[in-house]
């Protein structure tokens, strides 16, 4: 019996080591493929200092106003790859990244709307980037960038909405809020396999979300070789923490701020739902959207019959053609 225990010893200390040097060894391929893809994929844009930690932001064009564009929640500046180049063609053209994502360095500060409005703000000043601005948001991004507006009235010359989120869809909607802390649950376990290189080892197998060529390996890229999921939990976190609880506030009034709100035709379901709840769902969204029209005495609802939320990816004429107006009008 003696014999065997030893024998049971020896095994098992066996199979640790094999298992410890295959995680290192996985580790150390990782690393290695890490830091070759991220050499392959550097910032298109410049890393501009917001107090201590840079943020990218990547312009291009002429003129004024300068259009900025917010993208959604985990989501940063390659969302936009579609319509940028077009409207550089007749402005000067903007997307950056929220500190943490794609090429921008995390930040210190807690991830509020208040905080990302202010870091926005401070990164356009910094990159002598002039006002006034038309402001886009896609999804949460909307949120942000009608915080933006209040904050700052006097430098915001129009705005375009895209398929925007609203202050009180967890509310409304209550799935979101499940389906949000589901998706944070999901980004801590990807965390934890990024950290060892594993995304980087083979980064084709991350999920396209309609982007193609370029945009979609940079993508790729840096969800592989950054702490892109450790950021988003945090984000997602956040959000919710942010207008899933308390009571229902009045949506604060644009004004008659020129607006443009862009809303997909086709149905979204979310995969916890029920199809007569999801008929629910997407009715309420386009109230909510409804409402969004309804912040501004100047104000126009555009569908675009053949999206999904992603517009800016199923259809970015329409993007582009309700930056144009807007740009036009105030030239």
């Amino acid at each position: 019996m003696s014999k065997f225990l030893k024998w049971m010893k020896r095994m098992l200390t066996g199979l640790l080591i094999f298992v410890l040097v295959l995680v290192a060894l996985t580790w150390v391929a990782g690393s290695i493929a890490k830091n070759s893809l991220a050499a392959q994929y550097p910032a298109p844009g410049k890393l501009v200092d917001v107090g201590g930690y840079r943020m990218h932001i990547h312009c291009i064009g002429e003129g004024s106003p300068a259009v900025v564009m917010e993208a959604g929640l985990n989501d940063f500046s390659v969302q936009w790859s579609a319509v940028q180049a077009e409207i550089g063609q007749f402005a000067r053209v903007c997307v950056y990244d929220r500190a943490g994502f794609g090429w921008s360095e995390a930040s210190p500060h807690p991830r509020t709307v208040e905080t990302m409005v202010s870091e926005l703000h401070t990164l356009l000043q910094n990159a002598e980037v002039e006002a006034p601005y038309v402001m886009v948001g896609h999804s949460f991004g909307g949120i942000v960038v009608r915080e933006f507006t209040h904050q700052y009235p006097n430098e915001v010359a129009g705005m375009l909405l895209v398929d925007s989120a609203h202050e009180q869809h967890f509310v409304r909607i209550p799935a979101f809020a499940t389906l949000t802390e589901a998706m944070a649950s999901q980004f801590k376990l990807f965390a934890t396999l990024n950290s060892f290189g594993i995304m980087a080892l083979s980064p084709a197998q991350i999920p396209a979300r309609g982007l193609e060529g370029e945009a979609l390996e940079q993508y790729r890229a840096l969800l592989a070789t950054t702490d892109y999921f450790n950021t988003a939990v945090i984000e997602s976190s956040s959000f919710l923490a942010e207008f899933g609880n308390g009571p229902i506030q009045k949506l604060k009034s644009l004004g008659n701020l020129p607006l443009i709100v862009l809303t997909r035709g086709l149905p979204d379901s979310l995969p916890i739902l029920s199809e007569q709840e999801n008929a629910q769902y997407d009715a309420t969204w386009h109230q909510l959207q409804f409402e969004l029209v309804g912040l501004s005495s100047n104000s126009k609802q555009v569908m675009a019959q053949h999206s999904g939320h992603y517009i800016q990816l199923d259809e970015p004429n329409l993007v582009v053609d309700a930056v144009r107006e807007l740009v036009d009008n105030k030239k």
